[in-house]
């Protein structure tokens, strides 16, 4: 585009190094790099996502490690999950930001946290991220979903195709669906696109 159309940006007014805009409830001392002085990979990736909850003014927040228990989880795929809870009922709302839509900003956040370790670490430490139990309880909805659907196809016969799925809520229903009597899964079609097909399963 021309001069004309730059011309027509809106422009906001250029912030002087004297007259930074903080976040609310951001610390005054920000931190400029991912911990140096961690322990190991746990230590590290929690002090990593202290500052980044601080930088945004999370501070009244809470965040606690322990063993991957489900699908939902990450089960055989992650080490540790951190979990993150607000302190008050506010902050608690807050951090629904962090979730985001279907969360994708949860998930975003949970690979850069990965990327920091693996950076910095030459091993195979995985960390998986919930916030305020998102995970859980959107796993506790893939499986009850899942257990309609294969109900469906078992009194119908038909196969029913699942609206497009990440691979770990893909991988929930799967998990799910493997000792249920009378249907299989599939998955189809690629990348954001990718599907969980229930189909009834073949006659023995």
């Amino acid at each position: 585009m021309g001069r004309g159309g730059d011309e027509m940006r809106p422009r906001g007014e250029p912030v002087s190094a004297g007259n930074e805009q903080r976040v609310p409830g951001a610390p005054n001392d920000l931190p400029l790099a991912p911990p140096a002085d961690a322990e190991d990979e746990l230590d590290y990736a929690g002090r990593a996502l202290r500052d980044v909850l601080n930088l945004i003014g999370l501070t009244e927040t809470e965040i606690s490690a322990r063993e991957p228990e489900t699908a939902g989880d990450g089960k055989g795929l992650v080490t540790q999950v951190l979990d993150v809870y607000g302190n008050d009922e506010t902050t608690s709302d807050d951090l629904g930001l962090l979730i985001g839509r279907r969360g994708d900003t949860l998930s975003s956040m949970q690979y850069l946290l990965n990327v920091l370790i693996s950076t910095k670490y030459d091993s195979e430490y995985v960390i998986g991220l919930d916030i305020e139990q998102y995970r859980h309880r959107r796993e506790q909805a893939l499986i009850e979903m899942a257990q309609r659907i294969a109900a469906e196809v078992r009194e119908s016969g038909d196969v029913i195709t699942l609206e497009p799925m990440p691979a770990a809520e893909r991988r929930i229903v799967h998990i799910t669906l493997e000792s249920e009597p009378g249907v299989r899964t599939e998955s189809v079609g690629s990348g954001t696109d990718r599907q969980v097909e229930v189909l009834p399963a073949d006659p023995a």
